[in-house]
């Protein structure tokens, strides 16, 4: 390898011993043989980041509240959802992790979610016109992922006990996976990749299919796949995980069939009451004027306009003529901006 080779000349030049040498190009083989970048140790680390090792040292060492901010989301159905922001700086050290390291892993062929060139319409799609549909939830998905397991990832690959941690600590809050790092979508499907692997195989036996999306896994087939609930939790706390029992749910095909908040019945489809929802929206907006609406319904977000165009476009991935039909419509609001 010409990585290798180069390596061992400058080393050589410097006089370094050679025992040192071949260990430092047995690690450096071992990284490359499985597309890793090469990390020596704390100082290199810090070069390939581009910062200097007392930064490095701030985001290792110091108190993390220095660096997070922590923000609080209501959830639709009561309770908060936690987001952990990290600063603009160690942003970019995270992205250069999931850019360089991270992107390099492979994640199991079920796993839809944070996937480039998949989506929940293709998620969805799997499990379309089936006699049964089993939904389960993976309760706190994120926080459920430790430290331990990220420092593992890193460390399977050959990297060193020490470099593996200062990756892992850079990339945890808590010593868990912080929801609001860049890294942490592609970390959690690595993390879970042995969890797909297991569920996808066990959808095998009950002839039925598996996906995951994020924290939504979904089975679905001509038989009666209900049977499978005890040994899929069974199998999804082996894996260090939890499932949220409350959001457990099997339904029929004469039944209302959901798989990520879309309909896959017959075809995939949005629910009419979302469409209906954005169209009351539009409607208010049109009639009051945004402020006043948004005033009414006690609505304060500055990113309003950026969440119904989001909205409508989610429904033009699934249904083209639906989506610009309320796209042409939120184009007419008199926006403040």
């Amino acid at each position: 390898m010409e990585y290798c080779q180069e390596l061992q000349k400058m080393m050589r030049e410097q006089e370094m011993d050679e025992t040192y040498i071949e260990l430092c190009t047995s690690y450096a083989k071992r990284l490359l043989k499985n597309d890793m970048p090469v990390i020596f140790d704390f100082k290199h680390l810090s070069m390939l980041l581009g910062i200097e090792p007392y930064e490095m040292a701030f985001y290792l060492f110091a108190d993390e509240k220095l660096y997070y901010t922590e923000i609080q989301i209501p959830k639709k159905r009561g309770g908060v959802r936690i987001i952990d922001i990290p600063s603009e700086r160690l942003k970019d050290i995270q992205k250069w992790i999931l850019d360089n390291i991270l992107s390099r892993y492979t994640v199991h062929e079920c796993c839809y979610g944070f996937i480039r060139g998949k989506s929940i319409y293709d998620n969805a799609l799997q499990h379309v016109n089936k006699r049964c549909v089993l939904n389960l939830d993976l309760k706190d998905f994120f926080p459920s992922i430790t430290q331990e397991q990220i420092f593992k990832i890193f460390f399977s690959v050959g990297y060193t006990k020490k470099v593996s941690y200062y990756l892992a600590k850079m990339l945890t809050k808590n010593k868990k996976l912080p929801q609001g790092s860049p890294a942490s979508p592609m970390l959690s499907n690595i993390v879970a990749k042995k969890l797909d692997r297991r569920l996808n195989g066990l959808a095998k036996k009950y002839g039925a299919v598996y996906s995951r999306y994020a924290d939504d896994i979904t089975f679905s087939g001509e038989g009666n796949i209900k049977n499978m609930i005890p040994i899929v939790e069974k199998t999804i706390q082996d894996e260090k995980f939890q499932v949220n029992k409350s959001k457990t749910r099997y339904s029929y095909y004469f039944q209302r069939q959901e798989v990520t908040g879309l309909i896959v019945n017959k075809k995939v489809s949005i629910p009419k009451e979302y469409i209906r929802e954005i169209n009351k929206e539009i409607y208010f907006c049109k009639k009051f004027g945004v402020s006043s609406h948004l005033e009414k319904i006690q609505n304060y977000k500055s990113f309003y306009k950026e969440h119904l165009y989001g909205k409508a476009y989610f429904i033009k991935m699934i249904n083209k003529r639906k989506g610009n039909q309320i796209l042409e419509q939120l184009d007419e609001i008199e926006w403040d901006y």
